[in-house]
């Protein structure tokens, strides 16, 4: 065959395929105007949620299609080269309950079988246990009334580049400080980690330095790159680690392991886990609310209530206890929040163990939704008043994504509402150190990080009406025929 009759047969392909493709009552052109516009004006609107549902719904689709060749439910089909409603269904709930069956199985084993869940906890005679369950000092709950679930998820849908950093963030090399007798050092790692260091003794609060991510089987979110990476073998020898709380962001078992040789202060119920982990009982004390102890000569510390809540698997919320760290040595009180929302009873924290020198008081992952549990940057200025803080450090921010805002807005907020109240604000850089009385860190090293970007269709708005007329176009093109079919059958009727 010359070209020029390959040619001529291209062409009529061509133009055989295009009156097929543009011929009214085409579903196939209807289909393509419909999800192409919509899946476009989904990227372009930050909507990439919406495409992810559109490619779970097309595989479901693909999947009922594919068994709808086998001969699964067609005992009363009569026409089995026509797939009926009916058997569709059927197929697409046997798919549904076969993965459901695999993601129960799946939880039960890992429930079961996985370390990362830790021990169970026992019930406890505390005042503070109730029906199984610990309790806040304040009435808490996860939900808002100036919001409502579903907005909070219409929230989460929509997708925002600046939730995380798109770049690595600047840190410091990690490196001690030569120190006096009598002088603390600082180091801040990320999120809740802070490491006080003095010529007796080491501490550090809520360690984590493991790569995977804030949750079991080192799912959920990773954390965010640093331009220095810190793990346990950075660190001088760890006497002791003080934990809040049970979340996976806080309680990491690698580094727990990592820092078996240390001895932990932990709330009621911590302690099952760490002992799973191979930690030795004999190195593991537990402390109730307002229990106190003198950890060495030098070292008083104290456990005190935060607003909060805890659990690592599936049906042990609030199984063990959460709360709030104070530590007094060298003529210093100072006090770790772990994680909190704003309450009542910082005053009276402030009353017993108070004032403090320095605070470090959660900052982020907040949202109006569950302000009862993380404090908004408005009321973390409002309980370094109130713990009579002198110097207060934002913390649980800098390292995951677990709320809406945008990943700098907690040092931001919190700087500036702190400058109009007059609190001062300490920001160190990640894994920086410096010695506490010598100086009071206050870069703004996350401004220019990172820039935020609107949707791309707002900079283009007549691509969007574009999309938008498309979109109702390819509707028309598959409903109208269908109109017009019932009209003539009803007609013929």
């Amino acid at each position: 065959m010359d070209s020029e009759t390959s040619g001529k047969v291209d062409s009529v392909v061509e133009q055989s395929f295009a009156s097929r493709l543009f011929q009214p009552g085409n579903d196939r052109l209807g289909y393509i105007l419909f999800l192409g516009s919509l899946i476009l004006w989904a990227e372009g609107r930050n909507l990439r949620s919406v495409n992810v549902i559109l490619v779970i719904i097309a595989i479901f689709w693909l999947a009922v299609k594919l068994l709808a060749k086998t001969k699964l439910f067609t005992k009363k089909e009569k026409d089995l080269q026509k797939v009926s409603r009916k058997r569709k269904l059927k197929l697409l709930s046997l798919i549904i309950v076969v993965l459901v069956a695999i993601m129960v199985l799946a939880t039960t084993i890992a429930v079961n079988f996985s370390e990362d869940f830790g021990g169970d906890a026992p019930e406890y005679d505390s005042p503070n246990y109730n029906d199984g369950v610990f309790e806040n000092v304040e009435a808490t709950t996860l939900s808002n009334d100036e919001t409502s679930t579903w907005d909070t998820l219409g929230q989460y849908m929509v997708s925002d580049n600046c939730r995380s950093p798109d770049e690595v963030l600047p840190s410091q090399e990690f490196k001690l400080k030569d120190l006096e007798d009598g002088q603390f050092s600082v180091s801040w790692f990320g999120h809740s980690t802070v490491l006080l260091h003095t010529n007796e003794f080491s501490i550090i609060t809520d360690p984590v330095f493991s790569t995977g991510g804030a949750g079991p089987l080192s799912l959920g979110p990773s954390p965010f790159p640093y331009e220095h990476e810190y793990t346990v073998d950075d660190l001088p020898e760890i006497d002791y680690v003080f934990i809040s709380h049970d979340h996976y962001d806080h309680l990491d078992k690698n580094t727990v392991r990592e820092l078996s040789d240390s001895r932990f202060y932990v709330p009621l119920g911590v302690k099952y886990h760490l002992i799973e982990w191979g930690i030795d009982e004999d190195n593991i004390q537990e402390f109730d609310w307002y229990d106190e102890t003198n950890v060495s000569e030098d070292l008083f510390a104290a456990f005190a209530p935060s607003r909060h809540f805890s659990g690592r698997g599936v049906t042990d919320n609030s199984a063990t206890l959460w709360g709030s760290w104070i530590f007094k040595f060298y003529g210093n009180s100072i006090y770790f929040s772990g994680d909190t929302g704003y309450m009542e009873e910082f005053k009276n924290i402030s009353a017993i163990y108070g004032p403090f020198d320095l605070a470090f008081l959660d900052s982020g992952q907040y949202n109006v939704a569950w302000e009862h549990v993380h404090m908004l940057p408005d009321q973390m200025i409002q309980a370094a008043m109130d713990l009579n803080a002198s110097v207060s450090i934002p913390i649980h921010i800098s390292k995951y994504e677990l709320a809406l805002h945008h990943w700098y807005e907690p040092m931001e907020l919190v700087s500036t509402y702190g400058a109009e109240q007059n609190v001062t604000i300490a920001t160190p850089m990640l894994g920086s150190t410096f010695i506490f009385g010598e100086e009071v860190p206050q870069d703004t090293w996350w401004r220019g990080v990172t820039e935020c970007t609107d949707p791309f269709l707002d900079d283009y708005p007549l691509v969007e009406y574009a999309l938008i007329y498309t979109n109702v176009v390819g509707i028309l093109w598959l409903v109208v025929p269908r109109i017009k079919n019932r009209e003539s059958s009803s007609e013929e009727e």
